[in-house]
């Protein structure tokens, strides 16, 4: 019995990197977390959040981070975290939700999620801008930056 134990942890041990590394390259999870062995041959990820509330004409109004609330400071916070940490797998439906519900006129909340990473192929930082909306019903759904107006 002891000697599976032993043969088994020695399997998983020699798996793990190419495990960790497909967490990497599918969900863009950090080499820096799970374990992973190729954590100094990559920068950890660089993200920056902006929210806005979309309003019941469909236009966007930013929200200042300087107005966040101190609870949404923190959620904003956790949320960059772990979408650091997790990548694509990092689900922002509770930060959404803390927004909904601080501004009671908001019809949905768009996050934008800013990310500059090393490209490996070029070895140059490439930053990408992903928007997700969030409605009062609790859809969830990835938006085209062109597709809606943004005001300041």
């Amino acid at each position: 019995m002891k000697r599976r134990i032993v043969q088994a942890f020695l399997l998983l041990f020699a798996l793990w990197p190419m495990l960790q590394f497909g967490a990497v390259v599918r969900y863009g999870v950090d080499p820096w977390k799970l374990f992973g062995w190729a954590m100094y041959s990559v920068p950890g990820a660089m993200k920056t959040v902006r929210m806005a509330v979309e309003s019941e004409s469909g236009t966007l109004r930013t929200i200042d981070p300087r107005s966040y609330s101190t609870r949404e400071q923190r959620a904003v916070t956790r949320f960059v975290e772990h979408s650091r940490a997790l990548g694509l797998l990092a689900i922002p439906d509770s930060l959404f939700q803390l927004f909904l519900d601080e501004r009671p006129e908001a019809r949905a909340i768009v996050l934008g999620l800013a990310t500059l990473t090393l490209d490996r192929h070029s070895a140059r930082l490439t930053s990408s801008l992903d928007y997700t909306r969030f409605d009062r019903d609790g859809h969830s759904e990835s938006v085209d930056p062109e597709s809606f107006r943004l005001e300041r």
